[in-house]
């Protein structure tokens, strides 16, 4: 509140209430003149200024970026300054693309959590927990959250050597 400019505006509405109250006070009579018409147009003006200084700011708390030798400008400017922003990783996919089966290599689509041709469920392309079911979305298990929101820590996959071949070569 800027109580310079809102003293001001009282000041005006007092004048305003004086000259309103001229006539009546040193004539006696009640009649409409020049003095009361000044009052009734400068006590809406100075209500104006009223409420102009209480929307103000304070001037002896602030200056215009401390250029007026406010030795708080430079204590408030570094201690309003907001923390740096940490940026929410990317997804390494795409929410609505679809996935291949891990165990079929059948494509599924984003919203389906079950595999259609092998009946197993597809992993969270997040964490890789096998995905559920709630409210007929794919959720995580662990974190309980749709698949896009999974916040779950990656599991490990193991690393499997690749291995030779199972079938028997039957020689003659």
């Amino acid at each position: 509140m800027n109580r310079s400019v809102a003293g001001v505006g009282i000041v005006l509405i007092l004048f305003g209430f004086g000259l309103l109250s001229y006539p009546i006070i040193f004539t006696g009579v009640e009649r409409f003149d020049l003095e009361q018409e000044l009052g009734i147009y400068i006590v809406p003006i100075g209500l104006l200024v009223v409420l102009l200084g209480a929307m103000g700011h304070n001037p002896e708390a602030t200056t215009v970026g401390g250029a007026f030798g406010n030795p708080d400008a430079d204590v408030m400017r570094s201690a309003a300054r907001p923390a740096p922003a940490v940026a929410r990783p990317t997804l390494r996919y795409s929410p609505k693309e679809p996935v291949a089966c891990r165990f079929c290599r059948t494509n599924i689509p984003w919203d389906v959590a079950i595999c259609p041709r092998c009946a197993r469920p597809r992993e969270c392309r997040s964490c890789g927990r096998p995905l559920g079911v709630v409210l007929d979305r794919p959720t995580c298990p662990t974190c309980a959250r749709a698949e896009v929101f999974c916040n779950c820590p990656a599991l490990a996959r193991p690393v499997r050597p690749p291995t030779a071949s199972t079938r028997r070569v039957v020689r003659s």
